[in-house]
């Protein structure tokens, strides 16, 4: 074949985003890079796999999409081929993380901590980025294992849930609402807030608003975890979170976690893989690290810690 297997990526991201100046950018490549694969490939079934039309874009030639339909296959065999390999490898072959991209500073320098002493030292990758992004490079097989919540897409694979995470709010220590240890959401809707601004949890957080009689002002946004608590502990305003840390980060200095009222949606923390039953044994103890760090060191709100979980 002319086109390799990354080319042959190239032009399925060009089918997905309609266009190769926008799979270009997507994929951080030069658009003369993405020309050359379309060529290989062109060259390979003996046809056009694309028509290229000036301002709109590209359009998918029948021909094309049989070459596309094979491509995804031969693209799936060799996942499952990456896969198999990967099932056998030992506890300290590399392994290729992707996180929402707050539970970096919440969570994941303590949890591969605890898993280097248990499996001994090996190379990890860490991907802290949005969702979306998330499902996409485990779909390409960027990295190994995604640890997200259940919103937002599908990510149609091998899940292990880890435990539920009730919206808290967060104030500013001399805020009036600091002398108290619950609120309603209603009162939160009195203060200007300061949103984590990513996808999907920009959607998740004005949500949870409506429960409010009143929609907040947003006095800040950040697309930074970190930098969102720093706004609220400089006086911006307040936020609401999910994940409650038992032991308090040193950037939550001059803040304080608040339990709400209501019974408000609450997302499940789960792992997602296309490993299946194979999963190689540093991301089976990772998973187990997960579980354990979840049920040592974070508190459930008490008027929620009883919500079913969908692997019940």
């Amino acid at each position: 074949m002319a086109a390799s297997l990354r080319q042959i990526r190239y032009l399925l991201s060009v089918q997905t985003c309609g266009s190769i100046a926008k799979a270009s950018r997507e994929l951080n490549m030069s658009q003369s890079s993405v020309l050359a694969a379309i060529d290989a490939a062109e060259i390979d079934l003996g046809a056009r796999i694309f028509d290229r039309r000036k301002g709109r874009g590209v359009v998918v030639t029948p021909a094309g999409e049989r070459y596309l339909g094979a491509a995804q296959q031969l693209l799936a065999a060799e996942k499952e081929f990456q896969n198999s390999l990967r099932a056998n490898s030992t506890d300290t072959s590399p392994l290729r993380i992707g996180c929402f991209e707050p539970f970096g500073p919440i969570m994941m320098i303590e949890v591969l901590s605890a898993l280097r002493k248990t499996v001994g030292v090996f190379e990890v990758s860490l991907l802290e980025t949005d969702q979306v992004s998330l499902k996409r490079a485990l779909d390409r097989g960027e990295i190994d294992v995604a640890i997200v919540y259940d919103l937002g897409p599908d990510f149609d694979c091998s899940i292990e849930y880890i435990g539920r995470c009730p919206p808290h709010a967060m104030v500013h220590i001399e805020s009036p609402l600091a002398q108290y240890e619950e609120i309603s959401i209603n009162d939160l809707s009195q203060q200007p807030i300061c949103l984590l601004d990513l996808p999907l949890t920009t959607t998740y957080l004005m949500t949870l608003m409506d429960f409010a009689d009143k929609k907040p002002s947003v006095g800040f946004r950040s697309n930074n975890y970190e930098t969102v608590i720093r706004a609220v502990a400089a006086g911006f305003g307040a936020t609401i979170l999910n994940a409650w840390p038992t032991t308090p980060r040193s950037f939550e200095k001059d803040t304080k976690r608040l339990q709400f009222k209501e019974t408000l949606p609450a997302p499940m923390l789960m792992t997602a893989d296309h490993y299946g039953n194979q999963k190689p044994s540093n991301l089976r103890a990772l998973i187990h690290e997960l579980k354990t760090h979840f049920e040592r060191d974070y508190r459930l709100p008490k008027a929620q810690a009883r919500m079913p979980d969908p692997s019940t």
